[in-house]
């Protein structure tokens, strides 16, 4: 099937509805920006407190929230089941600077201590044996830290009317509720009652079973009966004004439940049901939405990105790719969710290749071009780096947006080239079906494995190359016809970084003429590797990778096997140029000049007057230095040179 490439500059055309759509060029970095502040408080300190002697089985939270004021109070019970034998203490991590007023444990009060490092630890008044159920309920107060004015739990302001909410990625929830912050246990389910005054509405998880008004106060009860994670899960709270949009799927329908400020209502209604589509499509693609019993939902809230709170995405504007990034966490982050840091990718770039699949198949795939362009642009923008997070000290590089987000969506993207559609489908579709990882957590073995059992390959090779592995290759494809058709190609390799000797892939080379083209799939083993291939025309151009399957950068194709003419035809020149390029010709009609950069993607064109005898101007300021290839077109042959643009 044809792409077709948009240069960027018509990017400046599009109405408000398609730059709602169209991908943002740095829309990973905005995002990403935004994990990394909220995780920065966090990860400069450690857990220390002891939370593996039980398993979290149920949460009732009772919150009493003024957006007015930076305050919460409230209780806390915890259902549990005791995992070792003869626990005499119970330990939640809550922030040291709230103040707990006391613990109740069936009809008594327990003893407690609340040290600085955030360690509530409860002393219970016998032993628990294992396997025992019991459970407590914990009565605080305070004012949430800040920590450097990235807090966890944020007061604000909407058009001047107060709003409160929470963002806990990764381990803020100890900022205003006593938690096991970690991810080794999600609670099975939970129950939130906010009240709040009454003219504010409380957007939290789950289904929204009740708003009941009393003496001025309003208590919404939401209530989630699938396996949550602690910091998936979040409260807002204003003057939310809201509306449903639905999806449907078989036989049936979802709800999608958005809160908005009331300035917004319009603008959100315009633009919030795009994602509906999107949760149809990736119905479609790999499973039924993972909370279908219960619904989804989109809160407006004030942050700069979004974050995925379980069945409650927190959005910071109603743009395509933030909206369909955080629906994907959904299936890839929330029900199946990173089993530790290192595996940041199975969540980030998971959720960042599924709005890429989403401008594949959406929109007649007018942007999946473009967005495939803004990700290798990204990716190639420095020679190191590797996918797999080595370093989890460090928020930056937990939350890099060129790595973590963008490299690993095209590794993906790559993995789906290696192992064909089929396969990657299918596997991905195990992956997110594995009962041992559904509503749960999975390490990057486990992607790996399904991925490999539906294909049938082994990828230890691929996976040591693209998600251990730093850098990317570059490419210098050599070209001639040695006989008739059959083209001759000599294809080197050199690498980015030194962690990869050679990356090992199967490489597409595009032939094509006025009137035929063809892709010719070559596996590429070694640096200096020879071809003979017959693409079964007389091909005139040659195209590198003309879908953008590889990462790759800075790649040349070097051939002989376009028609070139006589220089008593035409005159290139300056060549090299830096903002003009002029062209002269004789003795044939000039129908159109051609300008392509070295992936074989057009950059401008001109169309000439068919004179016999001319002069053809470019015009060029903004394109970056580097080789091209200037294509012209005459009436009875074509001619492809190579120029070269200087600063």
């Amino acid at each position: 099937m044809k792409k077709v490439f948009l240069p960027f500059v018509l990017f400046g055309l599009y109405s408000n509805i398609f730059a709602q759509i169209a991908p943002q060029k740095n829309f990973s970095e905005k995002i990403s920006l935004s994990e990394q502040k909220n995780a920065a408080a966090f990860l400069k300190g450690t857990l220390e407190y002891n939370g593996d002697n039980y398993d979290l089985k149920y949460h009732r939270f009772s919150w009493n929230i003024d957006p007015d004021t930076l305050f919460i109070s409230g209780e806390v019970t915890s259902y549990f089941v005791i995992t070792k034998a003869s626990v005499n203490q119970i330990s939640f991590d809550l922030s040291s600077v709230l103040i707990v007023d006391s613990i109740k444990y069936h009809s008594s009060i327990l003893t407690f201590s609340h040290a600085a490092n955030n360690a509530l630890t409860i002393d219970l008044p016998s032993a628990l044996s294992i396997n025992t159920l019991d459970s407590l309920s914990v009565f605080y107060h305070g004012n949430p830290p800040n920590g450097e004015g990235f807090g966890s739990f944020i007061k604000s302001d909407h058009e001047g009317t107060p709003i409160i909410w929470t963002l806990s990625e990764p381990f803020g929830a100890k900022d205003w509720w006593p938690c096991k912050n970690d991810l080794s246990d999600k609670i099975d389910s939970i129950d939130i009652f906010v009240t709040t005054p009454q003219q504010y509405k409380a957007a939290s998880n789950g289904m929204l079973i009740s708003e009941i008004t009393q003496s001025g106060f309003k208590t919404a009860h939401w209530k989630h009966r699938y396996p949550i994670a602690a910091y998936l899960i979040g409260v807002a709270v204003t003057d939310y004004q809201t509306f449903s949009n639905y999806a449907h799927y078989a036989d049936d329908s979802i709800q999608i439940l958005n809160y908005v400020f009331p300035e917004s209502l319009s603008n959100a209604q315009q633009h919030m049901p795009d994602v509906v589509q999107s949760l149809e499509l990736f119905d479609s693609l790999f499973t039924l939405y993972p909370f279908v019993n219960e619904r989804y939902g989109q809160t407006q809230f004030k942050w700069g990105g979004g974050m995925e709170h379980q069945t409650m995405t927190f959005l910071g504007d109603f743009s395509f790719d933030l909206m369909t990034h955080e629906l994907a966490h959904q299936w890839v982050g929330d029900m199946i969710t990173c089993g530790n840091w290192h595996d940041i990718w199975l969540n980030e770039s998971f959720a960042t290749y599924w709005t890429g699949l989403a401008y594949e198949h959406l929109f007649n795939g007018y942007y999946w071009n473009i967005w495939k362009k803004y990700e290798l642009d990204d990716i190639i923008s420095e020679p190191g780096g590797s996918v797999y997070c080595y370093d989890t000290t460090s928020v930056e590089r937990i939350f890099d947006s060129r790595l973590t987000y963008n490299k690993g969506a095209m590794v993906l993207h790559s993995l789906r080239w290696i192992v064909g559609d089929s396969a990657f489908f299918a596997g991905m579709k195990n992956y997110l079906t594995d009962l041992n990882l559904t509503y749960s957590y999975a390490c990057s073995d486990d992607f790996i494995s399904h991925i490999e059992n539906a294909s049938g390959k082994n990828l230890t090779e691929f996976f040591h190359d693209w998600l251990y592995g730093e850098g990317y290759p570059s490419y210098t494809i050599h070209a001639a016809v040695i006989s008739d058709n059959n083209v001759q190609l000599t294809i080197t390799q050199t690498q980015s970084h030194n962690s990869v000797s050679f990356f090992e892939m199967p490489l597409p080379i595009k032939f094509k003429n006025e009137t035929r083209d063809t892709i010719i799939i070559l596996d590429n083993t070694f640096s200096g590797q020879q071809y003979t291939v017959n693409p079964g025309f007389h091909a005139d151009s040659i195209i590198f990778d003309p879908e953008m399957w590889i990462i790759s950068g800075n790649d040349t194709v070097i051939s002989n096997i376009e028609v070139h003419s006589s220089l008593a035809d035409f005159s290139v020149f300056p060549n090299p140029f830096t903002d003009f390029l002029t062209i002269n010709f004789a003795g044939n009609k000039l129908q159109q000049a051609e300008v392509y950069d070295v992936r074989g993607m057009l950059v401008t064109a001109v169309k000439a007057d068919n004179s016999i005898y001319g002069s053809l101007k470019f015009s060029m300021p903004d394109i970056a230095k580097g080789v091209y290839f200037l294509k012209l077109i005459f009436d009875d042959k074509i001619v492809v040179n190579k120029i070269a643009k200087f600063e």
